[in-house]
């Protein structure tokens, strides 16, 4: 896939989440992300993120940890971005392995994911706002479809 070529979403399944973390993945920092593609695929997560019945609170969790970041960072002047980000990985493992079900598809997995790779390319300050531009996004367009608690 060419790191040029525009982002043509997969119509339905977790191919939407793929495709977002092979772009992302290409990417040498979070904030390399364009405002147009962070807004697609925001739109495209939390629309699929719906879908799979995920609620807002779990989302939210996220973006309240990312928020509670951005609090600390700004009483911390040797912050440490990125270290202080990996913590939220275990955060997201556990939600996803308390929703495993043979029965069903996992809600949380996709948007693990896509918020690990989102994470791995946190590098200092601009891609750390990036991250939680984009979690706020997913938030949004998640509650726009008819997300619920």
């Amino acid at each position: 896939m060419n790191q040029n070529k525009p982002y043509n979403p997969p119509n339905q399944g977790p191919d939407v989440a793929r495709a977002i973390v092979d772009k992302i993945g290409k990417l040498d920092n979070l904030a390399a992300l364009k405002g147009q593609e962070l807004v697609d695929y925001a739109n495209d997560l939390g629309k699929f993120l719906k879908e799979r019945e995920l609620k807002t609170s779990q989302i939210r969790k996220f973006l309240d940890a990312v928020k509670r970041l951005k609090y600390l960072e700004r009483n911390d002047r040797g912050f440490d971005f990125r270290n202080e980000a990996m913590m939220i990985k275990p955060k997201l493992a556990y939600a996803s392995g308390r929703q495993e079900n043979p029965k069903k598809p996992n809600p949380v997995r996709p948007l693990m994911d896509v918020m690990n790779i989102c994470i791995d390319k946190i590098r200092g300050r601009e891609d750390f706002e990036k991250f939680g531009q984009f979690v706020e996004a997913i938030v949004a367009y998640h509650k726009y479809y008819g997300g619920n608690e």
